[in-house]
């Protein structure tokens, strides 16, 4: 039998041992409810975090759209954060307190606050801040590419978890790569189908199919001997085995052979095999067109802005005509799409030529801006203005459009001699001159001929680079005689571009009293060329944009030339008016040649025999395309590029 004092101690013990376990049970459960407190905090405050992220996220694109949208106005990048913090979008560094609420209404609840900042990063402080180098995602397009910091914080202050942050940068590039990247480009489908010898050298690219050869004989080569880019097809084939060198449904009876593909001609030309060996490696097919009028959606802007732009080609052609009009009257900003018409070469210029009639039928020149069409008249003066426009709307006959041109002349050499020394011409002149002869508000039978071109206007910008001279017209454009060749440093001439609804080439010798005569009366020839060499040499060194006439693309219509037209071909882009071969003239353009679209005033189709069997010109022995590399490094000011806008690395801060 066990003692009292025994069973109370064993009592005790385990009472002892009761409260030993509630104690730690009650431990374990307070740990396991503060553990549990703790998670939903922690998955609270994750909660937040994410929703901060996903602000961060939506505001990150807000910023890189709302950047775009202002670049496309015409911003520069020096001025673009000042006018983005005027307009309200972001907000003056550094951070301090985010003022701005998140701009989607589906996030603005529980009080986040937001604040965006957009910096300019200049890697070349001492020029513009770009850098020339590859654009991003490529391996070979030489693009000045533009780079900016965006950050973003959000922030909401929290009763439970107090102030709640999340940083997010990136580092947008926007990337300019000039048109005049290229020997040839073609917007539309590219054709070639020479006689004499025809040589490329520079890469060739086209938005649509490339159709390239030459007329059979031995002299006819056509020689290319740098990349040819495609869209859609190459002679009809993807895989470069194609053998259609003239596109279906255009005009041509003659046979064409397949182009030569070889990268060094120093060696002699490559034969039949290593020319396919060598197009394997040249012929590249495109994984989607090129855009030059930034990045717009071409059909979509026809839609939105009938009155601006009725079709496609105006789209395109925009680059050299004036603003359009509607019922004689300006379209209202809203009646025009802002990016195309920030990229309209007219709205650029910063000095304007216009050529009208006043009540007599007389001519009359003004020379002012887009603002005050006859600003500089009086600077400029009767005297000079006589010896810059000898002749004004003079009749010209052009045997292609088979009528009379009115012809006002630019003495380019005389126009550089007063933009040079006439100080309001010199500050406002920014590398574009557009002139045009707006007689009844159309170019029909209207053109300007740029004559004594040897040495163009020279100026540089506040950085000392040249700012180039691009002439660009509405009307037809003549080029008499060489054209830019003077060195301003050794190798290098002036960046130049001449733009126009189509550019005729005339030799220096040209006689506008023989212009409706026959060819044999149209001879081209070369005074200035004292050379022993027996063919003498015009030379171009100039990007030329310009349209051209398409070749009719029906192939079940009739080989006959009233219903079937040809283009003319790359060979005949820049048009000609004599006999070059007879007159023992070759012609050399080192530049970069483009066609945007198609011609609109001037759409006489290519023929080598009018109607009444005169024939057009004959073509030179041998004409030479050579790419100009300066071109796609330091284009002429304002002249058109692609832009493309890329986000960015995602970095945290």
């Amino acid at each position: 039998m066990r003692s009292p004092r025994l069973l109370q101690a064993n009592k005790g013990s385990t009472l002892i041992a009761v409260v030993i376990v509630v104690v730690v049970l009650s431990i374990v459960l307070g740990s396991v409810l503060k553990f549990s407190a703790n998670t939903q905090r922690n998955s609270v405050r994750e909660t937040r975090l994410e929703k901060a992220k996903l602000i961060a996220e939506s505001e990150m694109e807000y910023l890189f759209f709302r950047w775009i949208a202002e670049i496309n106005r015409g911003t520069s990048s020096t001025n673009l954060e000042a006018e983005m913090i005027s307009d309200g979008i972001v907000q003056s560094r550094p951070i301090s307190t985010p003022a701005a609420v998140p701009f989607s209404k589906d996030l603005q609840s529980n009080n986040w606050s937001v604040a965006r900042t957009i910096e300019y990063h200049k890697v070349n402080p001492g020029g513009d801040g770009s850098a020339i180098g590859l654009k991003p995602g490529t391996t070979e397009r030489i693009g000045r590419n533009y780079y900016f910091i965006a950050r973003i914080l959000v922030t909401r202050t929290d009763p439970t978890f107090g102030t709640i942050e999340y940083h997010a940068g990136r580092r947008f590039v926007r990337s300019e790569t000039s048109l005049l990247q290229y020997a040839v480009f073609y917007q539309d489908d590219l054709e070639i189908a020479n006689s004499q010898e025809m040589i490329i050298k520079g890469p060739i690219s086209t938005n649509g199919n490339a159709y390239v050869g030459a007329q059979t004989g031995s002299g006819n080569n056509l020689l290319i001997t740098d990349k040819l880019y495609f869209v859609d097809s190459v002679n009809g084939a993807t895989d470069n085995s194609g053998t259609t060198y003239r596109k279906p449904g255009a005009w041509g009876t003659s046979t064409l052979k397949p182009p030569i593909f070889d990268p060094n001609l120093d060696d002699g030309y490559a034969n039949d095999t290593e020319s396919l060996a060598n197009m394997t490696q040249q012929a590249r097919k495109l994984a989607a067109p090129e855009n030059f009028v930034g990045g717009v959606n071409v059909a979509k802007a026809v839609s939105d802005y009938p009155d601006a732009y009725p079709t496609d080609n105006d789209v395109y052609r925009s680059v050299i005509a004036p603003p359009p009009l509607k019922n004689g009257s300006p379209l209202a900003d809203n009646e025009m799409e802002p990016t195309i018409e920030s990229r309209r070469m007219y709205n650029r210029a910063g000095i304007i030529v216009t050529i009208n009639i006043d009540g007599n039928g007389d001519p009359v020149v003004n020379v002012g801006t887009k603002a005050d069409p006859s600003a500089f008249n009086a600077d400029i003066g009767t005297t000079k203005m006589a010896e810059i426009f000898p002749e004004q709307r003079k009749p010209v006959f052009d045997r292609r459009e088979s009528t009379n041109i009115n012809m006002t002349t630019v003495d380019i050499a005389k126009l550089k001699q007063t933009l040079e020394s006439t100080p309001s011409l010199t500050g406002a002149f920014n590398g574009v001159l557009y002139i045009h002869d707006n007689t009844n508000d159309t170019g029909l039978g209207n053109g300007i001929r740029l004559t004594n071109g040897a040495s163009t206007p020279q100026l540089n910008d506040a950085d000392g680079h040249p700012k180039g001279f691009a002439v660009v017209s509405n009307n037809g454009v003549y080029i008499q005689g060489n054209y830019n060749t003077t060195e301003i440093s050794s190798g290098v001439t002036n960046p130049c571009a001449v733009m126009g609804d189509a550019v005729t080439v005339l030799s220096e010798g040209w006689n506008d009293a023989n212009a409706d005569k026959i060819l044999d009366d149209r001879l081209a020839s070369m005074p200035s060329d004292v050379s022993t060499n027996p063919v003498k040499l015009m030379k171009v060194n100039s990007a030329i944009l310009t349209g051209n006439t398409a070749s009719t693309s029906d192939p079940n219509l009739p080989m006959d030339n009233t219903q079937r037209t040809n283009s003319g071909g790359v060979q005949n882009l820049v048009r000609m008016l004599e006999d070059w071969d007879y007159g023992a003239v070759d012609l050399e353009i080192k530049g970069s040649l483009v066609q945007l679209f198609e011609s609109e005033y001037m759409t006489g189709v290519f023929r080598d025999y009018d109607y009444q069997g005169n024939r057009t010109y004959y073509q030179p022995q041998t004409r030479t395309l050579d790419f100009d590399q300066q071109l796609a490094n330091n284009p002429p000011s304002w002249t058109p590029s692609t832009t493309e806008f890329h986000r960015g690395d995602l970095f945290t801060w």
